[in-house]
């Protein structure tokens, strides 16, 4: 089951990483279409011709720069939730609460416990006078608003270990260890189509094409996490789809 599951998942992401580089094409093919033919920005500037010397120099020099400014980390620590939330059962037992055993049911009121335990920790770094806000005393610029993936993955997380060890899902550091990392062993290809989707982006903004439709700052903002949220979002959903219908038929 899990194998097919995996193996679903390789096909959705090569799928949605063949759109992206057919698009980056299409990209390519429009930018050299537009400087030929004397396609103006709104500023009055011509449109930046992909395929000239200049181009190829700028995507190679910053070719790692544009890697790195997709969310790789922020991905990341999300598979671990989701690695960690199926994997330790602590995801079904929250939906099941009926069908639980006692020893499920009692590690999951512990799991809970430790929840609120953790949340209520981070509540007060944000109170006023709190260590996790910025020097003026704000959320924006402190350490909250830059870390609050990472504490976000320990409140999942911590829970989610604590259930899996006292329900007897995990029953070694070994199954802990293979429980935190298959959310990320079932997705690994989506750090494949996340370096595709990286040179689209840097494509959309090296030919200015936001700047040329009148996006706004915020449109531009969705439809960048759009890019890259869109493979995961599709595999999710491809997955869950076969899933119920194998098993209502």
């Amino acid at each position: 089951m899990q194998s097919n599951y995996i193996l679903s998942t390789r096909k959705t992401l090569w799928l949605m990483s063949s759109i992206y580089l057919l698009l980056f094409i299409v990209l390519v093919l429009f930018s050299w279409i537009g400087s030929v033919y004397g396609l103006m920005l709104p500023d009055g500037t011509l449109i930046p011709n992909m395929l000239s010397d200049e181009s190829m120099r700028w995507f190679v020099r910053h070719s790692m720069d544009n890697i790195s400014a997709a969310p790789f980390a922020e991905v990341l620590l999300g598979l671990l939730m989701v690695g960690a939330l199926r994997s330790s059962g602590f995801l079904y037992a929250l939906w099941h609460r009926q069908q639980l055993a006692q020893r499920q049911r009692h590690g999951m009121l512990v799991s809970l416990v430790v929840m609120v335990v953790c949340v209520s920790v981070i509540l007060l770094g944000i109170v006023p006078g709190g260590n996790l806000l910025s020097v003026t005393g704000h959320i924006s610029g402190g350490p909250f608003a830059s870390g609050w993936p990472f504490l976000l993955m320990l409140v999942v997380v911590i829970p989610s270990i604590v259930f899996g060890k006292m329900s007897g899902q995990w029953r070694n550091s070994s199954e802990l260890f293979a429980g935190l990392a298959s959310g990320i062993t079932s997705y690994a290809g989506y750090f494949i189509t996340l370096v595709v989707a990286s040179h689209l982006v840097a494509g959309i903004h090296y030919v200015r094409l936001f700047y040329l439709v009148g996006f706004s700052s915020a449109m531009q903002d969705f439809c960048i996490g759009l890019i890259y949220l869109t493979p995961l979002i599709v595999s999710f959903a491809a997955n869950k789809l076969k899933y119920d219908t194998s098993t209502t038929e």
